[in-house]
């Protein structure tokens, strides 16, 4: 595991910021095409389920990488948006060499 210093642990910081941003951007865009869906008219009740399913999956999702999260976990946490695709190349160029070479290192290794 890498220990950040207190300036990788600030840029992690606002990295796993921005990732919470995008996936809330990208989930509640689906959300928006699922609800304009036209069988709200005919189905209200099961799309009613969809949808509570949704978004009580994408609750433990987001739980499961953000809740309790500390500096300890701030390097995991930035590779598993790096890996998933929610943080880019661009985003992590804001790292130390050390710091992005690894984050390079594992993406290409799993």
């Amino acid at each position: 595991m890498i220990e950040l210093t207190k300036s990788q642990k600030k840029i992690a910081r606002e990295l796993i910021d921005l990732g919470i941003y995008r996936e809330c951007k990208s989930f509640g865009m689906k959300i928006a095409q699922f609800t304009n869906s036209s069988d709200w008219e005919t189905k209200p009740h099961e799309l009613y389920l969809k949808l509570y399913k949704k978004v009580a999956s994408f609750d433990k999702q987001l739980g499961r990488r953000y809740n309790d999260l500390t500096g300890s976990r701030y390097f995991i946490t930035v590779w598993g948006l790096f890996h998933d695709g929610i943080l880019t190349e661009e985003d992590i160029a804001r790292f130390d060499d050390d710091v992005k070479n690894r984050l390079l290192a594992l993406k290409t290794s799993f």
